[in-house]
């Protein structure tokens, strides 16, 4: 019999892509999780590995001189290493935190430490961020007594105004996601830090890249951004690792945001000096066990076809257009990854995630931790859907019939 090239082409993707399914232990029980924004479920290696390090190899790394502590400290640079590799980057540039978070947090409270800032400075942000990537700066502007300025979303266009036009020659900070949790609008960040460099070449430009790292590919250089942000969770690693790449210029004259063990070299009664970058800003015992098993997750951010990803989003949006009353957040060019958000008439969007649950499908529902974005918006909450490539058409269609299903019950 004669085989169609196609068909076998398909069959073999399909294969591949329910073979990556089957390594996630949850998802064989018949969960349909649709939160990926919020956490991404981990792989069989990492939770493997994570109780391997348990049993065999837990110590504390950079202290001790026996066996146990030398072979943890390799195994934590490798893993510095591999997360180095997945953005082109420097091994030396990479700093381990708790997560994206706390890495924001960490640049914001260095840079308040190291820089001298004026009654007429000020630091850009963007009206769509998560509240992680607001607060600090909107908090340091406060506290130094500084204009915040606001890159605002058009609701004509769903896009924010180009970030260039707020930067001028007193900006010391612009800080912007490049991709929003809640809607999936992705920014052209390389075209964005080119337009801002133009206006002011010494601002220093940090990328919230959470949402994006699990769905693009990333590379620092081509970007030439400052300081880049992640989560491992976010991409199939645990929670409690988060990281902060900088280059080397920044590393070494800010100043380091936690004091304590590890991130020294020497201490007297009257003066320290810190440790080499990147321990510098590696103060108290890191996630060891989490910052090892997280680094093989990679392995199926290299494996990934994100066109899978792709082709799922694309289908869930016409699902999702065919249910009237229901409107979609942005999606209205191909600028958006696969995060969708969306507001049903007359249906809370707790009462939906409810229903939903009672399927056993995940959906998030709320403000996302972007209440200015939902204040533009104009709504308190929003459903949303974040996708990856472990799910399937079939995800959607048990979605669209608990919606389906939320119509009936509460219109």
């Amino acid at each position: 019999m004669k085989i169609n090239y196609v068909q076998k082409n398909q069959k073999q993707k399909n294969y591949e892509r329910n073979i990556m399914r089957e390594d996630f232990p949850i998802l064989k029980k018949d969960l349909v999780y649709l939160d990926n924004s919020a956490t991404t479920q981990k792989p069989k290696i990492v939770i493997d590995t994570l109780k391997n390090y348990y049993e065999n190899s837990n110590s504390n790394p950079h202290r001790g001189v026996y066996s146990l502590s030398e072979k943890t400290s390799l195994m934590v640079e490798n893993a510095r290493k591999k997360f180095a590799r997945l953005i082109n980057s420097d091994y030396q540039n990479m700093i381990f935190t708790k997560n994206a978070t706390e890495s924001i947090n960490a640049i914001a409270t260095s840079i308040e430490r190291t820089f001298i800032f004026d009654k007429d400075d000020n630091i850009v942000v963007t009206e769509i961020e998560h509240h992680s990537n607001f607060l600090p700066w909107q908090q340091l502007c406060i506290r130094k007594n500084i204009a915040l300025r606001i890159v605002p979303y058009d609701l004509k266009k769903q896009k924010i105004d180009e970030i260039y036009k707020y930067v001028d020659k007193k900006t010391k900070v612009v800080s912007f996601t490049a991709m929003s949790n809640v809607s999936g609008l992705i920014i052209d960040v390389k075209k964005a830090i080119s337009q801002i460099r133009k206006k002011n070449k010494n601002t220093v430009i940090i990328i919230d890249a959470t949402q994006y790292i699990a769905h693009k590919n990333c590379d620092v250089k081509e970007w030439d951004a400052d300081f880049i942000v992640f989560s491992a969770h976010k991409i199939y690693g645990t929670t409690g690792v988060g990281l902060l790449y900088s280059k080397t210029k920044f590393l070494k004259v800010l100043e380091p945001f936690l004091y304590g063990g590890n991130m020294i070299s020497y201490v007297s009664l009257k003066r320290s000096e810190w440790a080499e970058i990147p321990e510098k800003f590696e103060g108290g015992t890191m996630d060891n066990a989490g910052i090892i098993a997280s680094a093989e997750a990679l392995i199926y951010l290299n494996k990934t076809n994100h066109n899978i990803e792709e082709k799922i989003k694309d289908y869930a949006l016409k699902r999702l257009k065919s249910i009237n009353g229901l409107k979609i957040i942005g999606h209205n060019t191909k600028e958006y990854g696969p995060i969708i958000s969306f507001i049903i008439k007359g249906i809370h969007p707790h009462d939906l995630a409810s229903i939903c649950d009672r399927n056993n499908i995940c959906i998030r529902s709320g403000h996302h931790c972007a209440q200015p974005f939902m204040n533009k918006l104009g709504v308190p909450a929003t459903s949303r859907i974040s996708i990856s490539f472990y799910n399937t058409t079939k995800d959607i269609d048990k979605l669209i019939d608990s919606i389906n299903q939320a119509k009936k019950i509460l219109n």
